[in-house]
């Protein structure tokens, strides 16, 4: 298993890429790397995984690899169970950054995008968001029906991934209460 990186490292990590650009670039960061810078918790990732980013961005990382010192991996998502139209929602992140732009994803997608894989570590990077922000369990529960199309693998793991996420935030009584609304098509509260 490679080294994980807070916060801090990964702050320091695109201040370095900052200064190589030589002209304004955007990324969309996804995965561990935007829980751990935007929500500030306790959560560390071993790469950045990037949605978007401009070839101004992967020339910058180049030149940083180049220099030597720390590097932190960074990979082009290959796949991301993303919800329905989660760019629409995207939030830049304040990094006092002159030429780079990253934005994240609204708080309830990494949520789904984590419970999707819903490894161990993911479920923690869940609760750091949630201690942050207090996640909306109908947000949640729309976001869940907007991203079920697009998850790989069987719909039932999906399901049960989702409700112990659930379980684990508000409660085994809540993911039972909400357990009929996860088959329906809509819904309701």
């Amino acid at each position: 298993m490679g080294s994980r990186y807070p916060s801090e490292d990964l702050s320091r990590f695109l201040q370095r890429i900052d200064r190589e650009l030589q002209q304004a670039s955007r990324i969309v960061l996804i995965g561990g790397g935007a829980v751990g810078l935007a929500y500030h918790g306790k959560h560390a990732t071993m790469d950045l995984d990037l949605w978007e980013a401009s070839q101004e961005f992967w020339t910058a990382v180049e030149r940083v690899s180049e220099q030597g010192g720390p590097r932190i991996p960074v990979h082009k998502a290959a796949i991301a169970e993303v919800p329905y139209e989660f760019e629409s929602r995207l939030r830049r992140l304040e990094l006092k950054l002159r030429r780079l732009e990253v934005l994240v994803p609204e708080p309830h997608d990494p949520v789904l995008m984590k419970t999707a894989r819903g490894e161990s570590h993911d479920l923690d990077a869940i609760e750091d968001i949630h201690r942050q922000v207090g996640l909306s369990l109908e947000v949640l529960v729309d976001r869940f029906h907007e991203t079920k199309g697009q998850v790989t693998g069987r719909h039932e793991s999906f399901v049960i991934k989702f409700q112990s996420m659930v379980a684990r935030l508000f409660g085994e009584e809540t993911a039972a209460a909400i357990e009929g609304q996860l088959s329906s098509s809509s819904a309701p509260f």
